[in-house]
């Protein structure tokens, strides 16, 4: 089952929001039985939080509900701290969203990056170079 609330500036319904220790709402965006993704709008960029496993079966959602995310702000944070198992096409999505959008991904998880290293994918944030001629 997959649920998917569209956030909004103000918490219309609280059900829907949690808040974290500063009081600023938690939305939430994206949840299935592996994945849980939410926005906290803030000024500068919003973060957005990804908990859980990606894998083939949930990666496109993923990367519809990160698209969703980058229509409610132009600069976007996305922690995927929280992942603990991703396969290569949810590595795929990632990358995708966070080379055709204004979004910088932190705290990748250390198995996330040696997996990354293994296919022969940059890090997130380092430029991707073109094949040689």
């Amino acid at each position: 089952m997959t649920q998917v609330l569209h956030p909004l500036r103000a918490p219309t319904r609280p059900a829907a929001t949690g808040h974290d220790e500063s009081g600023v709402a938690e939305h939430l965006l994206h949840v299935d039985p592996l994945l849980r993704v939410t926005c906290t709008v803030r000024p500068g960029p919003s973060l957005v939080r990804v908990v859980g496993e990606i894998d083939r079966g949930n990666a496109a959602e993923l990367r519809r509900t990160l698209e969703q995310a980058g229509r409610i702000d132009d600069e976007l944070v996305v922690d995927v701290g929280g992942v603990s198992f991703t396969d290569v096409t949810g590595l795929r999505a990632l990358a995708a969203f966070a080379a055709s959008a204004r979004a910088v991904v932190r705290d990748v998880p250390h198995q996330m990056s040696r997996l990354m290293g293994l296919v022969g994918m940059p890090a997130f944030g380092e430029p991707v170079e073109p094949p040689v001629a």
